[in-house]
């Protein structure tokens, strides 16, 4: 039931904030003329960018989503379509047409429901003609990229209708989030969490998407960025660390791929790529973890900075802490090349036994139908691309950065037709680039100070 008692039974703001009216407890929508709102009786502020930025105070703006914030509120945004002004209020801002923020004790949780950026598809085929006396005819065709039509991608949000969403929305706001295990135990219960409040704003931005690869299989990612801003007195820098983990991707979305044969296999991922990049020549890499891993089962991250706190200003801290918080991951069956330079961090995880070509997950036995080769769980059900990058800039940065992150992932069916004497490779490419690629990620450097 909705207790916003400027909006009367017939106003609509609406089909989806109809729906989040009927469905959500204590719900507070945002028209542009409130003042002095007693936000202690609500569960939930919407505001809907759209109606009312360009036509409200934005300093009430402002002061009503950080007063929700204070007091743990959670917010809904909609059409949110300029990230660096949002940015101003909450020191971090992001663009989309729906987006969650839930407020915990020392940080911010932001679901983006709507994001993605291209889909593109490629087909290749190998034909492979085999005579009685063994000699072999190989031949590969392939086509240019093309992008799906809308028809074949359904998005998992916005191509829901209105009650659909709005449940999606409720449940995700009724829900806890759990810091990845990864991050657990470290950023929030140790030298983080120490630190005076004003040298350090810790976010979590969880990207997830579902898609269709094929009308039976589903692919099913979601990836948890950790963007951690930190300020030092002594040494007098400002450090920006962004790490990713999250459940991972997966291409069967915890079921089973849709051809798991010994003539056909797919969709299966081969590549995931991870990107992270500021848009400024005032910050400098520090690290990017990890290095080149090669055919191990496991890697770990660790680096570590000196944060300084000015004990004149707060006498009950420590004079200096260590960020050191060691993290391990395993990668069996991919390698992971850190392709990363200057400012741009950047990896590739690339699944062992096609990472030279695609061709090589076919078998070539002598007189023998071709065969396609069994296929690890880390391609067939789920991978975590675990990854930090630091960057350290002058004290005095002040500016909001823009910082590209994103992910893209390659998907593949591979299958083997005809017989002994003559038959025929194929294999199908799926590719999704999923993140703010084009339109960065926001960050405030004034929001934290030492």
């Amino acid at each position: 039931m909705v207790h916003n008692r400027l909006l009367t039974e017939n106003t609509s703001l609406g089909p989806l904030v109809d729906e989040l009216k009927n469905i959500l407890h204590r719900l507070f929508i945002y028209t542009g003329s409130e003042n002095n709102i007693d936000l202690s009786y609500y569960s939930t502020i919407l505001v809907d960018f759209k109606d009312v930025v360009e036509n409200s105070n934005e300093f009430a703006l402002n002061k009503l989503i950080n007063d929700a914030l204070v007091l743990g509120k959670s917010l809904i945004l909609l059409n949110v379509h300029n990230g660096k002004c949002l940015s101003k209020m909450i020191k971090v801002g992001f663009e989309s047409k729906c987006m969650i923020i839930r407020s915990y004790d020392k940080y911010n949780v932001f679901n983006v429901l709507d994001l993605y950026e291209s889909d593109i598809y490629d087909y290749g085929e190998s034909h492979v003609t085999q005579s009685i006396d063994g000699s072999k005819n190989f031949n590969v065709q392939k086509v240019n990229d093309n992008e799906y039509s809308n028809s074949e991608i359904k998005d998992s949000f916005g191509e829901l209708n209105v009650a659909k969403q709005a449940r999606v929305i409720e449940s995700i706001l009724y829900s806890d989030f759990d810091i990845p295990p990864e991050f657990r135990n470290q950023s929030m219960n140790n030298t983080l969490a120490v630190l005076p409040e004003n040298q350090f704003k810790l976010n979590y931005l969880i990207i997830e998407n579902k898609w269709n690869l094929s009308e039976q299989q589903v692919a099913n990612n979601s990836i948890v960025m950790e963007i951690a801003l930190i300020a030092s007195s002594n040494p007098n820098y400002k450090y920006l660390r962004i790490r990713s983990a999250g459940s991972g991707f997966n291409p069967s979305n915890g079921g089973e791929i849709e051809n798991d044969s010994t003539y056909d296999k797919g969709y299966f991922q081969a590549n995931i790529k991870i990107h992270m990049q500021p848009n400024t020549d005032k910050l400098k890499t520090l690290s990017t973890e990890p290095k080149n891993v090669q055919r191990q089962v496991q890697y770990t991250i660790s680096n570590e900075f000196n944060v300084g706190v000015d004990l004149s200003q707060n006498p009950t801290f420590s004079k200096s802490y260590t960020i050191s918080e060691p993290i391990t991951a395993a990668v069996s069956d991919f390698n992971v090349y850190n392709k990363g330079t200057g400012i741009i961090a950047d990896w590739d995880f690339n699944l062992q036994i096609t990472e030279n070509s695609i061709w090589d997950i076919f078998d070539q036995e002598f007189l023998n139908k071709s065969k396609v080769k069994p296929l690890p769980t880390s391609a067939t059900r789920k991978l975590k691309a675990i990854t930090e990058a630091i960057w350290c800039a002058e004290n005095m940065l002040n500016e909001t950065i823009g910082v590209q992150l994103y992910w893209k992932v390659d998907h593949y069916h591979c299958y083997v037709t005809g017989n002994w004497e003559d038959y025929t490779q194929h294999y199908g490419h799926r590719c999704r680039t999923v993140g703010y690629k084009d339109v960065p990620v926001y960050i405030d450097f004034s929001s934290v100070y030492a």
